[in-house]
């Protein structure tokens, strides 16, 4: 199989579990922009550096202990460790970087997975240029791009978990901690998830089950993570965008913003929503964590005048002018 037409195939199924990903945060989805460069980090440099790393520490092991205990310590160990620090480093860029964008657990969980998705990107594009056939680079493609394609993302995740509670953090230690419990995170499930790929190849298919049984795991925490996104952006839209009715927004807008699940309820367009969103988690970070920089040159009003601005998909009224 030629390389670049592995590189067209394996970008179908990486485009999706980013875009996957990225839909946890249904409101205000983070620029594109940054998450180009999240995505190019895990890819080129993160993926260059971990392959020099572990060169480095697979060398000596080797010579003191034989090539199978380096496969193995590769794998369980130095893979782990030297894979997130690496990747764990954009996410850290980002977040001294752009912290104005860095709102929450949630979008530490996108910016994390999209760095992850970039290095597993060029991570598998070298295992199935080494392939030896169609037969083995199906194979290959099957294990490495579907059945644990999301595993890269869902590690790094948590290093942006740590990053977003840290966000918050009511003291530089409390934040400091969450950082490092990420990152710790990261690294121990990579290494489980490493050795039970490895024991499954000794032991036969029997243990590729647990393997398996770990990325079903996975899903479903990345669904109850949904969830819990769902919850809170409707709890934030309830709190900080109720004394916006009925001068910015209707009071139909507001319920479908903070949850209502009526049948005859209007649908919200999605620039409305971003707006909403973006209004409501300026409110957050001024009001709630003090934050000035929310508001810097009047943002906040600027985008009240915005949502007045768009038209309300089902409502034929002018909005009321905000008294």
């Amino acid at each position: 199989m030629p390389v670049w037409l592995s590189m067209l195939i394996i970008a179908i199924p990486t485009y999706w579990y980013a875009r996957l990903v990225r839909g946890i945060d249904r409101f205000e989805q983070e620029p594109a922009k940054y998450l180009i460069v999240a995505f190019l980090w895990g890819a080129l440099p993160a993926a260059f550096l971990a392959l020099v790393l572990q060169l480095v520490f697979a060398v000596p092991v080797a010579a003191l202990w034989g090539e199978d205990a380096s496969r193995l310590a590769l794998a369980v160990v130095f893979a782990p460790v030297t894979e997130e620090l690496v990747k764990g480093l954009a996410v850290a860029a980002l977040y001294l970087w752009r912290r104005r964008e860095f709102d929450g657990w949630v979008d530490g969980i996108v910016y994390g997975s999209t760095v992850g998705f970039g290095f597993a990107y060029v991570e598998n594009i070298i295992y199935l240029a080494s392939t030896d056939g169609f037969g083995h680079w199906l194979q290959l493609f099957l294990l490495r791009v579907i059945v644990f394609g999301f595993m890269h993302g869902f590690y790094t995740s948590l290093i942006g978990i740590g990053f977003g509670v840290a966000r918050h953090a009511s003291s530089r230690r409390q934040g400091l901690f969450a950082i490092a419990l990420g990152w710790g995170a990261a690294i121990a499930t990579h290494a489980i998830h490493n050795a039970s790929l490895v024991f499954a190849e000794a032991s036969g298919a029997t243990t590729l089950l647990i393997a398996l049984l770990n990325y079903g795991l996975l899903i479903a925490l990345m669904l109850g993570l949904r969830y819990l996104s769902r919850r809170n952006d409707d709890r934030m839209f309830k709190i900080y965008l109720a004394d916006e009715v009925p001068g910015v927004i209707t009071s139909q807008a507001y319920a479908v913003l903070s949850g209502a699940k009526e049948r005859s309820a209007p649908r919200l367009s999605p620039a409305f929503r971003h707006l909403a969103g973006e209004l409501a988690q300026r409110k957050r970070q001024l009001i709630q964590y003090g934050e000035a920089a929310a508001n810097a040159d009047g943002e906040i009003d600027r985008l009240r005048e915005r949502l007045r601005a768009l038209s309300y998909p089902q409502s034929h009224a002018s909005p009321a002018p905000r008294p």
